[in-house]
């Protein structure tokens, strides 16, 4: 259990800890709406990639596989969340799944590469 709940976590305190500094600059008018929205979208997608590395690095699949699993995942987290706090669903959000999914993917190959590396 902790080797599946350890990457969900570093995903979670990357997302934390990259989004501060960008709330805190954004509240005191230090970057535009358009510059916040490319560092959140930065943040999260460098988080999906070292999550997905750590949660591929433990498993026994394909680096692909477990890229997809990972999305999974942390999408229906992050659709859980979003249909929260705002319901509506717009075309940006499907390309930033898409994007989410191409760097999980990324991600999971990269760390399987890793683990088959060091044996």
């Amino acid at each position: 259990m902790k080797k599946y709940l350890k990457p969900f976590l570093c995903l979670f305190f990357i997302v934390l800890i990259g989004l501060i500094p960008v709330s805190i600059l954004y509240y005191f008018n230090i970057f535009s709406d358009k510059i916040t929205n490319y560092l959140l979208w930065l943040i999260m997608i460098v988080s999906i990639v070292i999550g997905s590395y750590k949660f591929s690095y433990n498993m026994k699949y394909k680096g692909i596989v477990n890229g997809i699993i990972f999305f999974i995942i942390t999408f229906l987290i992050l659709l859980l969340l979003n249909l929260i706090m705002k319901p509506n669903m717009s075309k940006t959000t499907i390309i930033y799944g898409l994007f989410l999914l191409l760097s999980s993917i990324i991600g999971g190959i990269i760390g399987k590469n890793a683990k088959t590396d060091d044996n």
